[in-house]
């Protein structure tokens, strides 16, 4: 009897302790309601708030100079203003005039006047020539001077490489500057790939990444989409033939991933290591991304809006898509299954850059004006905007040393591929006239010199 009247003196006190965590639990879901509320009947512009990186070109650039080149070898013209493009493109440095060029001499073989250079402002100086070395090869020289470091160089190389090599070389030397003067390689030696319409149907694009060479790689009678670069450099997009459903192919091969959907695939993206495969396969509903091994096996369904697509990975592992309705508004950024992006801003496109600050994830929302980008850690904390007031900027893809960022933008200057610096308040600078959708970048194959 005793034990018996405890536990029922007990019981109330019990009940008691769970009804009141039953209402704490209920008022922090009613908040969580009354924010996710309060947050929707925002503007995206009073969500975004006003950019804090404006553009303001008074900020404090390192001056650079890269000597000039009075050779008349085209090689020779080919590597300097390959190397002095990159440079420009960074954004970090004030690149010297070349009409500020003191009198002297610029052969493959003359030394660097540190001491005229000096004079005019330089504190880097970066000399790279080419001459022909017999019939078939190049001999290319790169050379820099840091002058807080001394004067010594802080990168000597001269190098022999195939006629049909100058180019990528070019762009590999400009990353070993890169890494010479800062500490972290840059991503030159690297591509893009896009879909865009040639003619009647969308065809897949690739260009280099100053936006030379650029290039239609798939025929003009298939209908191609949402190309994703794979194992090995080699390029991989969705592709339909007389109204079939889309099928993941392998560009120039024969041996895509083994996939056994028999509806359309729409996107795909490989993990950073390249031994997992994300894809967004359309279902009854709409579409559903599903993972698995990169040759196709183990896949399973990780999404649980009706609509998701554009998958991407993480460097450190996680998976982004976008979620949400049939309806084409309110789709959110989600990461592993968790929305990260604010319930009021219309979501497209993510990626991540692994940038020198850690990873950051960055994606396109809808705004009054278009669409503007914007940046924010990996699970969607510190919300900050890349643009405002530059039209519409959509399809955002990293360099791969995490420097840059190339997207597609209709602006009142003109629509293009542009290229923004993560590192400095310089305006974007255009590489390109092509608009088009699903913008990916990725390094060559092939080692760094």
């Amino acid at each position: 009897m005793q034990l018996v009247s405890r536990v029922r003196s007990a019981a109330p006190s019990r009940w008691r302790q769970i009804a009141r965590a039953a209402a704490a639990a209920l008022a922090v879901l009613t908040g969580a309601l009354g924010a996710a509320a309060q947050e929707a009947e925002q503007s995206p512009e009073e969500i975004l708030g006003v950019l804090p990186i404006t553009g303001d070109v008074s900020e404090r650039l390192t001056p650079l100079a890269i000597l000039p080149s009075l050779s008349p070898e085209l090689e020779d013209v080919i590597v300097r203003g390959v190397v002095r493009r990159d440079f420009e493109l960074t954004g970090m440095f004030n690149v010297i005039p070349d009409a500020k060029a003191p009198e002297g001499l610029y052969g493959f073989d003359d030394p660097v006047d540190i001491k005229a250079w000096s004079a005019r402002g330089a504190e880097v100086i970066i000399k790279v020539a080419a001459r022909q070395n017999d019939a078939s090869t190049v001999k290319m020289f790169g050379l820099c001077y840091f002058l807080s470091h001394g004067r010594e160089p802080v990168f000597q190389k001269t190098l022999v490489v195939k006629k049909e090599q100058v180019r990528i070389t070019a762009h590999r030397i400009a990353d070993a500057l890169l890494g010479a003067i800062t500490g972290r390689n840059g991503g030159f030696s690297s591509h893009l790939t896009f879909s865009a319409r040639a003619g009647k149907n969308p065809a897949i694009y690739t260009v280099d990444s100053d936006g030379h060479n650029i290039r239609a790689v798939t025929a003009a009678s298939d209908t191609s989409v949402a190309p994703v670069w794979g194992p090995s450099g080699l390029l991989y997009y969705a592709r339909s033939r007389n109204y079939s459903p889309f099928r993941f192919v392998q560009h120039g091969g024969s041996s895509p991933p083994n996939l056994s959907f028999g509806d359309s695939i729409y996107s795909a993206a490989f993990s950073a290591d390249y031994k997992k495969l994300a894809v967004a396969v359309a279902n009854a509903e709409g579409s559903s991304v599903w993972v698995g091994g990169a040759d196709g096996s183990n896949m399973r369904k990780v999404s649980n809006t009706e609509v998701a697509t554009h998958p991407v990975f993480s460097p450190s592992g996680k998976l982004a898509w976008i979620g949400g309705g049939v309806a084409h508004v309110g789709h959110r950024v989600y990461v592993d299954g968790k929305a990260v992006s604010p319930a009021a801003l219309s979501a497209s496109a993510p990626t991540f850059c692994d940038t020198e600050d850690g990873v950051f994830l960055i994606y396109s929302v809808a705004t009054g004006a278009g669409r503007d980008l914007v940046m924010s850690n990996e699970t969607g904390g510190n919300l900050s905007r890349l643009t405002q007031g530059e039209g519409s900027n959509a399809y955002p893809a990293c360099s791969p040393d995490g420097r840059l960022l190339a997207y597609f933008s209709s602006r009142s200057s003109g629509s293009g591929l542009y290229i923004k610096s993560l590192k400095s308040k310089q305006p974007a600078q255009k590489i390109s006239s092509q608009v088009g959708q699903s913008l990916r970048w990725a390094a060559l194959p092939g080692s760094a010199l």
